[in-house]
């Protein structure tokens, strides 16, 4: 009966053995072709970040641009308390255009290394 018993086991080691061994070349070889698909999806969605990341650098300058010209009209007529509030408003605006610029860089980091190694992928 423990000859037996041992035996259940050993089989029963090694079925587990070969289904895992086969899950794992097919995921394997599944891999490959989902990778060199991620990879072109990747770099669409970089791109398609980017161009979104660019529109928004325009409207935060346009908006700059209109908060230093308030800001001169405030200084020039002597408007003390809204010269303070567009000095802040503007110092919070070119702290946003410069964290998207530092995003845009980051993207465009990601797009080259994304390109260097989908180079691999063909």
């Amino acid at each position: 009966m423990r000859y037996g018993n041992v035996l259940t086991h050993l089989g029963l080691l090694a079925a587990l053995a070969v289904g895992a061994a086969a899950t794992l070349s097919a995921r394997d070889w599944d891999g490959e072709w989902r990778g060199r698909d991620y990879q072109g999806r990747d770099l669409r969605h970089d791109y398609r970040d980017l161009s979104g990341d660019y529109a928004r650098v325009n409207a935060m300058r346009a908006d700059i641009a209109r908060d230093r010209a308030r800001l001169n009209e405030d200084i020039q007529c002597g408007r003390e308390a809204a010269e303070a509030r567009d000095a802040a408003d503007l110092a919070l605006d070119q702290r946003a255009l410069e964290a998207q610029l530092r995003d845009i860089r980051h993207d465009q980091r990601d797009i080259y290394r994304d390109e260097q190694s989908y180079q691999c992928w063909r």
